[in-house]
């Protein structure tokens, strides 16, 4: 496509001499106006790639029209048409206006052609940069992104393979603890059972957390199923396990099944997930609050999992830490949960997300691809 040139001067046989003459001489498209408002009106339907405009015109004179110019068109190659006596504006013109070269007047009509055409050369070399830079910064954002994700690889590693001896080692331990549920039983003092009962319910808050290491330390898909399943069965399930957890019953949970998306997966752990996020958003949330768990389609296909309460809410720098091995903002809590939960749903080839504001609030969004984007297999 020809560039389009404007050529703007209050003299119409200025105008209708130059833009005769670039219109033989060039393939260009040359638009004379003698008057710099009609050529501000005609420019959003016809964005110039160059002007030439005079200095001294009734109304708006050159610099004030070329600098309207620069600011709706900012990628346009300005020149200015001026006599000898207007060295000093045209000088001040390139400075405050950005304008490309001053042409003298009489002007050499080769000469004038060979200015805008380095300009207009000039103009594309500019947005081939840009474009570059643009494509150069994406490839590094891409890059950053990458190496982050396998540092993040590498911590949690190290991390599982700490985890999964501690694991052990508890696990044994805790056998030699469970004889005190076998004590509590026989005994017939109370205050010994209740005792008793103290170290059976620390062993089985211990024993839970061993199942959560483990389940950490195991890194990738441990190799389960996944298959065509009603993602809303899975977060109703979930929702009906939580009836009898101690923090959920305190609280109000609403869930709202906007629709009942297929999607593949496993539907236990899709109901580990909703388990985890529906308890954090409890446990964040004060006694007798609500906690909103919605089922629907996601824009791009596919399902959405949102869980929001009501809670204190957090900062980002916290918002970002989260999902980080023995991380938490609980009083008690491994930091293991939601980590576990982001594994399962990227195994899904999905994204889990969290949009948290301090004082109002906490939403995690897990979102899965539609059935034609996922893998049936292990």
């Amino acid at each position: 496509m020809p560039p389009v040139v404007y050529v703007v001067d209050d003299d119409t046989l200025v105008t209708d001499s130059l833009s005769r003459a670039l219109g033989l001489e060039t393939d260009w498209t040359v638009l004379p106006f003698n008057d710099g408002v009609q050529a501000l009106a005609a420019m959003p339907r016809t964005p110039p790639d160059a002007v030439l405009s005079d200095f001294k015109m009734p109304g708006m004179d050159g610099l004030v029209f070329l600098g309207r110019v620069r600011a709706d068109h900012p990628d346009a190659v300005l020149m200015l048409l001026t006599g000898y006596a207007d060295k000093e504006s045209a000088i001040r013109a390139i400075n405050e206006v950005g304008i490309w070269q001053y042409v003298e007047k009489p002007w050499d009509l080769g000469d004038l052609i060979v200015k805008i055409q380095q300009g207009l050369e000039r103009r594309a070399l500019v947005g081939e940069l840009r474009d570059k830079n643009s494509t150069l910064q994406a490839r590094l954002d891409e890059l950053e992104r990458a190496h982050d994700e396998l540092v993040r690889a590498e911590r949690l590693a190290a991390v599982g393979r700490v985890a999964s001896g501690l694991a052990h080692e508890i696990g044994n331990q805790l056998a030699l603890v469970g004889y005190a549920e076998a004590i509590r039983d026989r005994v017939v003092d109370p205050e010994v059972a209740s005792f008793a009962d103290v170290i059976v319910a620390a062993q089985r808050r211990l024993a839970a957390l061993v199942d959560e290491i483990k389940d950490f330390a195991r890194g990738a898909a441990a190799g389960y199923v996944r298959e065509p399943g009603d993602v809303a069965a899975a977060v109703e399930e979930a929702t009906g396990i939580l009836r009898f957890d101690g923090d959920v019953k305190a609280r109000r949970v609403n869930l709202e099944l906007k629709k009942r998306p297929i999607g593949v997966i496993h539907r236990g752990k899709i109901t580990q997930v909703v388990v985890n996020l529906v308890r954090n958003a409890a446990q964040a949330s004060p006694p007798g609050g609500e906690v909103d768990v919605i089922v629907d389609e996601h824009e791009e296909g596919g399902a959405m999992i949102r869980v929001l309460d009501r809670g204190a809410g957090m900062p980002a720098d916290v918002v970002a830490r989260l999902g980080e091995p023995f991380f938490t903002t609980k009083e008690r809590g491994s930091g293991l949960g939601l980590g576990i939960s982001r594994r399962v749903v990227d195994e899904h080839g999905g994204r889990l997300e969290i949009r948290s504001t301090p004082g109002q609030g906490t939403e995690v969004v897990v979102t899965l691809p539609p059935i034609a984007a996922s893998k049936i297999e292990p």
